[in-house]
């Protein structure tokens, strides 16, 4: 009888042996999430979405102002004091713009030394600071001093004015040491669908940092700017909405589209697994409720939306109809104090910018999204491709059987790359088609060793 070690090598000459092998070897790698792989994947996705030329549509009714180098050598060096902050939301107001998110986070309260100085000499004086010359000039000095106090009374006066929250990720252990307060919580999201008892809830989260009350309790709404990038750094998506302890929370970028369509939170309905509902607008999102956005360039590269230094604003000297009836952002894009993200089109994209994007993504209805059926597609794929190599690759001529192994590594890429830039679903076909890749080099070159092999043994 022969040997064990004589069946394992009579099993290793045969191709569909070493054809299934190695297939399940491949298989192994894709579900654990090989980062090769995943990269290849990306790498592929961004090249389609450079490539897509999308009409940016809703692009139109966006502008930014930006926080840029120029405007810092004007004005003076950052941190600006807040009343700075106060005379651009009164430009923009005054321009009847439809809203304004301001991009800058107010969680510490900005007082100036001189402030406290002129508290206790007014205290000191005691009734004589209270009228004449005195009284006026100290009055003067705490207004202009107290430049938290002047925003504070700017917010409400342009009653259109955002501002962001961060929250930091994590699963909650128990309860919060606080419930957040009202300004915060009137902007959770109430309408939460669940189809089924199985789907994935949003992105959980265990702390959070608000806008200070004096600003946050007249604001038109808040919403969260956390960003999610890949395992490759680069971001991809906008979290929609994120958990805090039961409650939903929308983005800053959902809250500023939902605001200029006249909508408010109650309006927002989001559908667990599927997506959220702004209105009429049906935005499909993963599991987790991130939407993979659309990203928009003009023919020579630049960005698609109408872009203003800070410096220009405050000093009048942009025509208010440039803001008229549109949403406005305000960040930073200085060098040194602005967040810049890794994403499809850009290796430095400014954060203001990105919630652009993201805004006229969800406005247009214009985003990427990987459907159930996607994944089963692929399995099917990965199936059938195991089975050309195990069972039609070796019948094959070694000419016949590169010409077909050709047009089925073209056919998985370029279907791919169709279904990305025509139905905007991001099918991953990188790995099945280094699937057949590999396998059709291994193969051909275990046939040409064991002819080798075979014509020594002849000679």
């Amino acid at each position: 009888k022969p040997g064990l070690g004589m069946v394992k090598g009579e099993l290793l000459k045969k191709d569909w042996f070493v054809a299934l092998v190695f297939s399940l070897l491949f298989l192994i790698g894709v579900f654990n999430g090989a980062a090769f792989l995943e990269r290849l994947e990306r790498i592929a996705y961004d090249a389609g979405i450079q490539s897509a030329h999308r009409n940016p549509g809703a692009a139109e009714n966006i502008a930014i102002v930006t926080i840029d180098d120029e405007s810092i050598q004007k004005i003076g060096r950052w941190p600006w004091p807040r009343s700075v902050l106060a005379e651009a939301v009164d430009r923009l107001s005054a321009a009847k713009a439809k809203v304004i998110g301001l991009q800058i986070f107010l969680s510490e309260p900005q007082t100036d030394a001189g402030l406290g100085y002129i508290r206790r000499l007014g205290a000191a004086l005691g009734k004589a600071a209270q009228k004449g010359e005195v009284a006026r000039l100290l009055t003067q000095a705490e207004q202009e001093l107290n430049t938290d106090r002047r925003l504070a009374e700017a917010i409400p006066a342009a009653g259109n004015v955002l501002l962001p929250m961060h929250f930091t990720f994590g699963r909650p252990v128990g309860k919060p040491d606080a419930p957040l307060p009202d300004f915060v919580q009137r902007n959770h999201l109430p309408r939460i669908v669940a189809r089924s008892q199985n789907v994935e809830t949003p992105r959980q989260t265990r702390a959070t940092s608000l806008p200070l009350a004096a600003f946050g309790q007249h604001t038109a709404g808040i919403g969260h700017l956390n960003l999610i990038p890949d395992t490759d750094g680069a971001v991809r998506s906008d979290a929609l909405a994120v958990e805090y302890y039961g409650d939903y929370y929308p983005s800053l970028a959902l809250l500023l589209a939902a605001r200029s369509l006249n909508l408010k939170p109650a309006d927002i309905t989001v559908n667990l697994g599927e997506g959220v509902k702004l209105g009429n607008l049906n935005i499909r999102t993963e599991d987790d409720l991130r939407m993979l956005t659309s990203f928009y360039q003009r023919a020579d590269g630049g960005t698609p939306f109408a872009t203003y230094a800070f410096s220009d604003v405050r000093a009048g000297r942009i025509p208010a109809a440039q803001f008229a009836n549109k949403i406005v952002l305000i960040g930073a894009t200085a060098a040194g104090i602005g967040d810049r993200q890794v994403t499809p089109i850009s290796e430095s994209m400014e954060a203001p910018v990105f919630t652009a994007h993201v805004i006229s993504s969800i406005l247009n209805q214009d985003f990427y999204t990987r459907p159930d059926w996607a994944v089963g597609a692929e399995a099917v794929l990965y199936l059938a491709l195991a089975l050309y190599l195990m069972l039609l690759l070796p019948r094959m001529p070694a000419a016949t059987a590169g010409l077909v192994s050709f047009v089925l590594l073209i056919a998985l890429l370029g279907g791919g790359h169709y279904l990305l830039l025509r139905e905007q679903v991001w099918m991953k076909t990188v790995s099945p088609a280094l699937l057949l890749l590999f396998g059709h080099v291994l193969l051909t070159t275990k046939r040409f060793f064991m002819t080798e092999r075979q014509k020594l043994r002849v000679e």
